[in-house]
């Protein structure tokens, strides 16, 4: 309201809403990772109390911790120590030293990734410099730029791509680092509690008629374009096309389950060697550790156990993690131990500790890829909009000065 007074333009007051929307959510966002870091500190140093108070001879007994990751790790290991006689406080100290050796990865990934972040706040900013220099060479660019049919559309477009080419540069930063607020660690409400009880849910099915919607939607979009022959032919080609890639995609519900049991591999690896240490049999040791663990590793762990209890071979009761290709190095740990007879809990801790040391090689290639590929909405996105907000209104001002 202030920019449209001010500027006697509604086009200005929308912009200026749609920045101040984005300004204060990028705010929010920061304070709520600040918050998330503390709480997650504060849950590892409790989670240190416990492990020295269990050294100590005490009970050592972590009930809820201000961290919604890290209280599911400990309340797992919890559970093993009480099925399996596993030492806890082993188990507790390992989380914390590989919780915060994640933690200094995650910030240097983060730290890497925030120089692309700030070369997109600056891009976002020349338009204003374009209009800035039209007014030291005498011309009113801002008049043209929100008073003029041509001046609002250019504005307008200048708005969307820079809104895309902010958004296309959040998207490049989350492979390259996970953020407090992008993990959702540490918000310590009732409410996000029970939406993560194990409840027994129906699995997620595709809509199987989604594929031919974008299909005809794709073909239509042809015929309509060329409204011919040969065009209903393009078109029902493309349609066709349409619906093989569509349908060839995996499904969004499974790559998240995916996600999340490639997660939480590391800490199940590390509760399979510690209950292997602990003297119990590999099939006990794996139906115990997915029934510490719940989600679709659990699932998966428990049809390993039961697998290996009726019998079937290394190869076949592993292949369960066939489509996990980071699960290969332990499946391969696994059958070398079956074939020689060689110590496997010191095999999957040092498997475990590779799969972590992956994790954040893979982090810190995506902080440097998105460094990179910054350039991509640099030369798609703000380019073209300083174009149409910076340039666009000063060349209009000048010709009708000069003309």
């Amino acid at each position: 309201m202030g920019a449209w007074l001010l500027l006697d333009a509604p086009v200005a007051g929308l912009i200026a809403g749609g920045y101040t929307i984005l300004g204060l959510r990028m705010w929010r966002d920061q304070r709520t990772a600040r918050r998330d870091s503390g709480h997650r500190q504060h849950a590892l140093d409790l989670l240190a109390a416990s492990a020295a108070e269990l050294r100590a001879g005490g009970v050592g007994t972590v009930l809820l911790l201000p961290d919604d990751e890290l209280d599911r790790s400990v309340h797992a290991a919890q559970r093993l120590a009480a099925s399996t006689g596993a030492p806890l406080a082993d188990l507790l100290e390992r989380l914390e030293e590989q919780c915060r050796a994640a933690d200094r990865a995650d910030a240097a990934a983060h730290a890497q990734a925030a120089g692309a972040q700030l070369t997109a706040m600056l891009l976002a900013a020349l338009p204003l410099g374009g209009i800035g220099l039209g007014h030291l060479i005498g011309v009113d660019a801002l008049r043209i730029l929100l008073h003029t049919p041509t001046g609002v559309a250019c504005a307008g477009g200048a708005a969307v791509l820079q809104a895309a080419g902010l958004a296309w540069t959040r998207r490049l930063q989350r492979p390259g680092t996970r953020t407090p607020v992008d993990r959702a660690v540490g918000r310590f409400t009732a409410r996000r509690r029970l939406r993560r009880l194990p409840l027994r849910r129906n699995a997620e099915q595709p809509n199987r008629r989604t594929p031919w919607l974008f299909g005809l939607v794709a073909g239509g979009a042809v015929l309509a374009l060329l409204p011919s022959v040969p065009g209903a032919v393009l078109g029902a080609g493309v349609a066709a096309g349409t619906v093989r890639v569509l349908r060839r995609m995996e499904p969004a519900a499974v790559r998240a389950e995916r996600e999340t049991a490639l997660a939480d591999l590391p800490w199940a690896v590390d509760l399979i060697g510690t209950a292997l240490r602990a003297g119990a049999p590999l099939d006990h040791a794996v139906l115990s550790v997915a029934a510490a663990l719940d989600g679709p590793l659990g699932s998966r762990l428990q049809r390993i156990g039961r697998s290996l209890r009726l019998g079937a071979t290394t190869g076949e009761a592993w292949s369960h993690l066939a489509d996990l290709p980071p699960a290969g190095r332990l499946t391969a740990a696994v059958e070398r131990s079956s074939a020689n007879g060689s110590a496997l809990a010191g095999a999957l801790h040092r498997c475990a500790d590779d799969l972590r040391a992956d994790t954040a090689v893979r982090r810190q290639a995506g902080a440097q890829r998105a460094g990179v590929l910054i350039v991509l909405p640099l030369g798609l996105c703000f380019l073209p909009a300083f174009v149409l907000a910076g340039l666009v209104p000063v060349v209009l001002a000048v010709l009708g000065e000069v003309l």
